[in-house]
């Protein structure tokens, strides 16, 4: 009889603990989407027409910023076509950029927009212009896309964007706290009840 009362207790014990995984996986779902959106709605510090090829911004804080391709989606891109020069106006210092190798990439109905390059920048007044000194893992990028997608480019439908980076790995770890927090509740709604 003691053993028998000792396993219900037991049985309850796990259940209520089962029932713990539904606010924590709430939670979690809730932390996840909102660093999400936090990502997909980032304030665009600059925008400079592709066609332009050279333009000249201010940034107010010491930080890392994001160099971002935007253009019209399923339209042909000139990535592998053009590089970067990055210039402290104040000092003539060029700015060394780097490549972002996980290209983290927004879309929305119409337009998407992808990093391609990460600098680390003060405060200050910097010039940009586009070089014809493609990285060569975008000039790689090119020939695959000329093979897959035939065309000229509409240079007009294409910016230059620079927007305060996020940092990849913050992005992948909260669509798994997305993920982990779904699952969490929808299983701690379903064990219990086993």
């Amino acid at each position: 009889m003691l053993c028998k009362s000792g396993r219900i207790e037991e049985a309850q014990a796990m259940e209520q603990l089962f029932y713990l995984l539904i606010p924590l996986g709430l939670c979690l779902f809730y932390l996840g989407i909102k660093n999400t959106i936090r990502f997909g709605r980032a304030k665009m510090l600059y925008e400079m027409p592709y066609v332009n090829k050279e333009g000249t911004f201010t940034l107010e804080r010491a930080g890392t910023y994001g160099l971002w391709l935007s253009g019209k989606m399923f339209t042909k891109a000139p990535i592998g076509e053009f590089g970067f020069n990055l210039v402290d106006e104040k000092t003539g210092r060029t700015i060394p950029l780097f490549l972002s190798i996980m290209r983290a990439r927004v879309n929305g109905i119409t337009h998407s927009r992808m990093e391609l390059y990460t600098f680390d920048a003060g405060p200050g007044t910097y010039r940009l212009s586009v070089t014809e000194d493609p990285f060569v893992l975008d000039a790689v990028m090119k020939k695959v896309g000329d093979k897959v997608i035939k065309g000229a480019i509409d240079y007009n439908q294409f910016t230059i964007q620079i927007y305060t980076h996020t940092s990849f790995v913050l992005m992948f770890i909260s669509i798994w706290m997305i993920v982990l927090g779904l699952l969490s509740a929808v299983l701690g709604g379903i064990l219990p009840n086993i």
